[in-house]
């Protein structure tokens, strides 16, 4: 079994550096939230009646968390679209923002102009590619994301812009000082779970050799739903591991009646319950309540809760952070390469061998 404890044999696997990347992420947010504040806004852009955000897979994710936060706060209704055919209510009172990190994903290319056909308040996020060429078509605003990487692990580059675009227009009210303090948190997360911290005092560690195995359901509520959705994604694509999420109290209707078959199921499954200090209070007791579901089904069951959790955007982060390692180790202890995503390009190859053609 690969050791979590040799940096030698992670290194091995791991040549292409997601692990650099994944130790970036408090680096990326604190960057991209800077270069943000030299980039103006058009002012009409704040008389947007709703927006849609565009981005699939792990360009989408952060639009994800960011519809997830403004659901609570934000006075106009937020949706983002993982498709190729916008809805009918997109208008000139709509605001568009199309993510990608390569610029080229064919769903975000396509909705985003047919969106182009009904509003002028338009931005993208890429690192180039034919989005900001079809950005600039439409004259949008276009932030360039200069930071190599795969598109999941630029992460800190499009959700903080997401964050800062929904800041400078006031939709939602982020400080800098908030932004600071996630920013401090993240780094002191970092160094307690980081490559040379031993397993015995690496909780990220530990919660990888626990999941090693077997199939990981996260399971998470209010502002931590879209992070339970983002630890199962990195769980698929870095530990090539199967993985799912569940999202509270929904699953208490439904998910929880399905854990009878087959017979050996307790043997493949670990339950991991994402905890907030800012959960409902009725969701606080659901999640005690299925930790004493799964420990009378003898389903083994992981509960994780950021101490310090600071502001909920900092405990929102610290908890992608620490899934990001475990999602890392994980794939360590799989003894795969981390970043290769062969049967996505493999997907690829194959629609491309039939080219979009738009009807």
């Amino acid at each position: 079994m690969p050791n979590l404890d040799s940096i030698d044999a992670i290194r091995k696997l791991d040549q292409e550096d997601i692990l650099g990347n994944t130790q970036d992420f408090p680096l990326q947010i604190e960057d991209c939230w800077k270069e943000w504040q030299r980039i103006a806004i058009p002012v009409h852009y704040i008389n947007s009646k709703a927006i849609l955000i565009l981005g699939m897979g792990g360009s989408g994710i952060g639009a994800a968390l960011i519809a997830s936060i403004a659901e609570k706060i934000s006075k106009i209704p937020v949706t983002v679209l993982k498709d190729y055919d916008i809805p009918d209510w997109v208008d000139r009172n709509t605001l568009v923002i199309g993510v990608s990190y390569s610029g080229n994903t064919e769903e975000t290319l396509e909705s985003f102009y047919q969106a182009s056909q009904r509003t002028d308040k338009m931005i993208t996020i890429s690192t180039g590619g034919k989005l900001e060429s079809l950005g600039t078509q439409s004259k949008a605003i276009h932030f360039k994301i200069n930071y190599s990487s795969q598109p999941r692990a630029a992460f800190g580059y499009s959700f903080t812009s997401l964050l800062a675009i929904f800041s400078k227009l006031h939709f939602i009210e982020i400080t800098d000082d908030e932004i600071k303090e996630s920013i401090s948190l993240l780094k002191g997360l970092l160094k307690r779970i980081d490559v040379d911290i031993p397993t015995a005092q690496n909780n990220a560690k530990l919660l990888a050799h626990r999941i090693q195995g077997k199939i990981p359901v996260i399971i998470g509520s209010g502002t931590l739903a879209e992070v339970a959705r983002r630890w199962k994604g990195h769980i698929n694509e870095n530990a090539k591991n199967a993985a799912y999420f569940e999202v509270l109290p929904e699953m208490n209707h439904n998910a929880l009646v399905g854990l009878e078959f087959p017979k050996d199921l307790s043997q493949k499954l670990i339950f991991i319950v994402l905890q907030s200090k800012y959960d409902h209070p009725r969701n606080k007791l659901r999640q005690n309540i299925v930790v004493q579901i799964m420990q009378q089904r003898k389903i083994e069951c992981e509960t994780v809760l950021m101490q310090p959790p600071g502001n909920f955007l900092a405990e929102m982060l610290q908890t992608i952070l620490l899934g990001d390692f475990v999602a890392y180790y994980l794939a360590i202890l799989n003894n795969v390469a981390p970043e290769p995503v062969k049967i996505i390009n493999f997907l690829k190859d194959k629609l491309n061998e039939a080219p979009f053609e738009r009807s």
